[in-house]
């Protein structure tokens, strides 16, 4: 079944509730214009913090990559997320430079090429419902478009307005590597503890009884 990706976190609140149910990954956003960005320097403390069973993800747009390098030094980045219009040449230049994981958002709507997720030299895609600013839209798309995307499940993190009302839905139709949240496991503008155990406790259940159905052995604890 999908992974997990809790994004946005910005206190040490968010560090110790991740840690107390163990998403698959957590974002740090380094883009200044959203408001979850996060100082280069209080996501290096945080991800001190963070369990090493979770991976580290960093969000650029448009970033300078002298800039994006050393922040994902500075922080000790696992995967860095590119969510502007970086193109195939950026999208290498990041890898060689940082040795890192490289992830690719693209903005999703009727009539989408997905010729352009097939040719994306990025490792995963993102796939967000289209917006005309860069950022997530916080709303859910037409899930079928990506399913036609070669090696989808192995390929593409699930966003877009994902909560627990709805994510069950999305692992089993979808089928995406990754299930990607923010403002749906947030309460008053902050990670809410509750919503993210609750994410965790639906996905792995999920997991659980794919495991029993096809004798997949558990690899987590």
């Amino acid at each position: 079944m999908s992974m997990i990706k809790i994004c946005g976190l910005t206190r040490y609140e968010d560090i110790e509730a991740v840690n107390s149910y163990l998403p698959d990954f957590i974002g740090f956003i380094f883009y200044r214009k959203s408001k979850r960005y996060i100082e280069p320097e209080k996501a290096a403390a945080l991800k001190k913090a963070l369990d090493k069973r979770i991976k580290a993800v960093g969000v650029f747009v448009n970033e300078d990559i002298d800039e994006l390098t050393d922040t994902a030094l500075k922080v000790g980045l696992d995967i860095v997320q590119l969510h502007g219009g970086e193109d195939n040449d950026y999208i290498k230049e990041v890898k060689d430079r940082t040795g890192l994981e490289v992830w690719k958002a693209f903005g999703i709507k009727d009539g989408f090429n997905i010729e352009r997720i097939n040719r994306c030299a990025a490792d995963r895609v993102l796939a967000d419902a289209y917006t005309e600013s860069y950022g997530g839209a916080g709303r859910i798309f037409n899930w079928d478009i990506i399913k036609t995307a070669e090696n989808a499940r192995n390929k593409i993190i699930l966003a877009g307005g994902l909560d627990s009302m709805n994510i069950e839905s999305a692992a089993r139709n979808a089928a995406p590597y990754a299930l990607d949240l923010s403002s749906g496991v947030e309460t008053g503008g902050f990670k809410d503890e509750k919503k993210i155990k609750e994410i965790v406790r639906i996905v792995r259940n999920l997991e659980s009884k794919a495991g029993e159905r096809y004798g997949i052995p558990k690899t987590r604890k």
